[in-house]
């Protein structure tokens, strides 16, 4: 395989290395051969990141989520943005730096496998080259659940089948990528409200704010909430607290924990203020809805 840069990283940042004896077996098993992962990581804020290579053997994608960097082929060279893809077949020498004024944020994978070239075509990326090899998404956070899943995979111990798991999750997220590309299902609302809705509830844990959701959605704040009240007829600030409490409610009947803990379990530090809200929600206070269940 192509060796994945060796870029010293910083905090945040992560790199898996599969073992060969794993990528002999995702060659062969008939549920992997097809396309599996044989490195990927996460390069936070990658500053003076910067490759080059004539021989490459396998297939790269690089996702940038923030920053901006540049790239140069034989046939193509440009600047790679926040919700833009790069894919770099194998056999294509290639170079590839960080921006050092604006440096990227990249999710970044070497790939192989039988039918690499037909999920390439199937994306809309030619292995001869002939057109650019950047792809712009919209509504890109709808990859995040899946990416974090399979980043996650690194901080186990890498067993055949959490291999065989990453590999699913890849052919998932090149398969989305035409859907979020051409985007055919957009509406007007300018964002999609089940990814918003999911994108809450894994951060059920955290204080968001209005800013917050506006920059997940890509829109300004002002627009952002006009068009979440015109959907839901909620403010968006209250309908997350509202799914915080429905969720503080499920943890009271189902836990022993205090009453603080269930606060701090959804980032409240102060359990007073949780309580008063709680109340406001769901009609009683934390205390009193848990000695109701008795």
């Amino acid at each position: 395989m192509s060796q994945p840069s060796n870029w010293p990283l910083p905090a945040g940042s992560s790199r898996l290395l599969l073992p060969r004896n794993i990528t002999r077996q995702l060659a062969q098993h008939p549920l992997s051969h097809e396309l599996y992962p044989v490195a990927y990581g996460h390069y936070l804020d990658a500053r003076d990141h910067r490759v080059r290579r004539t021989i490459h053997t396998d297939h790269l994608l690089i996702f940038c989520h923030a920053g901006r960097g540049f790239y140069r082929t034989d046939e193509h060279q440009g600047v790679i943005g926040a919700g833009q893809v790069l894919f770099l077949p194998k056999g294509v020498s290639h170079s590839y730096h960080s921006d050092p004024e604006q440096p990227w944020s990249i999710y970044w994978t070497h790939f192989a496998g039988e039918q690499t070239d037909r999920f390439m075509d199937y994306i809309g990326i030619r292995p001869d080259m002939q057109n650019a090899p950047v792809i712009s998404l919209r509504r890109w956070q709808a990859l995040l659940p899946d990416v974090t899943e399979l980043l996650n995979l690194q901080h186990q111990r890498l067993t055949f089948e959490r291999a065989m798991l990453a590999a699913s999750l890849l052919r998932k997220l090149l398969t989305q990528l035409p859907l979020l590309s051409t985007d055919p299902d957009k509406s007007d609302t300018g964002f999609n409200l089940t990814t918003l809705d999911r994108f809450m509830r894994d951060n059920s844990h955290r204080q968001l704010e209005l800013d917050d959701f506006a920059a997940f959605t890509g829109l300004s704040r002002y627009y952002f909430s006009k068009r979440f009240r015109e959907l839901t007829g909620t403010p968006p600030i209250r309908y997350f607290n509202e799914m915080k409490m429905q969720a503080a409610r499920k943890m009271l009947e189902e836990t022993h924990h205090s009453v603080r803990q269930v606060a701090l379990a959804f980032g409240f530090d102060d359990p007073y203020y949780f309580s008063r809200l709680f109340k406001k929600v769901v009609g009683l206070s934390p205390q009193h809805y848990r000695e109701a269940l008795h």
